[in-house]
């Protein structure tokens, strides 16, 4: 008799004490850990292009994109982007105070304006040196309103060929992305891009997405993996 009433003390206490640790643990389990309030963001090494379409109009990652490949309806008017164009004005104010003589030459395109444009490259180079730096009707960049061209006051005789040898060009190269811009066809990558060299040919894309094409040396296509070749 006696050794049954320790048997069931024992159990009891036993029983008490793992009811006090359970209940300890979960007390425990419930208290936030300061380390895991924060979830650990982890940046993808190489860019993870989300392609969306609307009523004909392709963005990556919110991007509106236009080249050989990817088009914009003649119905898609959107203006002069206004944003763009403010750090525009600023980049241009820097270069002149820097004694850089850097100029607005054109904006904003509409598909209609784009065409004549390409009719007068067309006349006055032959079409298939036309084609290789403008682009058809529907698939420009300026028709987004985010592209621009700049240029110089000093003369020169050829300036598709000249720019590139100028101190403008150098300077735009350095200083296009602290504003939001990219060199939009990059030099020798014209097998991504579809188009030759244009040192004048910003694009507007913004601060952050500007120096990560800028320092990676590479172009959109490229870096959104939108094309291995464009002819």
């Amino acid at each position: 008799m006696l050794k049954k009433w320790i048997v069931g003390i024992f159990t009891l206490i036993v029983g008490t004490i793992i009811l006090i640790v359970t209940f300890i643990l979960l007390i425990l389990s419930m208290k936030p850990n300061p380390q895991s309030t924060t979830p650990e963001i982890v940046k993808p090494r190489n860019a993870l292009p989300i392609i969306t379409e609307k009523r004909g109009i392709t963005r990556i990652n919110g991007h509106v994109i236009v080249n050989k490949q990817y088009g914009l309806p003649q119905t898609y008017k959107p203006g002069e982007n206004k944003a763009a164009r403010y750090k525009l004005n600023q980049l241009l104010h820097k270069a002149e105070k820097e004694h850089i003589s850097l100029k607005y030459i054109s904006g904003y395109r509409s598909y209609d304006d784009q065409k004549q444009v390409v009719e007068t490259y067309t006349q006055k180079d032959g079409k298939q040196t036309a084609q290789s730096y403008t682009a058809p009707p529907g698939h420009s960049e300026h028709q987004t309103g985010l592209a621009f061209d700049v240029g110089t006051d000093f003369p020169m005789k050829d300036f598709h060929k000249d720019f590139e040898k100028s101190e403008e060009s150098k300077w735009l190269t350095q200083h296009a992305a602290d504003y939001g811009f990219i060199i939009r066809y990059p030099k020798g990558q014209s097998q991504q891009t579809g188009y030759a060299y244009e040192p004048w040919h910003l694009r507007y894309v913004g601060h952050q997405l500007a120096n990560i094409i800028t320092e990676g040396d590479t172009n959109l296509e490229s870096y959104y993996h939108l094309n291995h070749e464009l002819k």
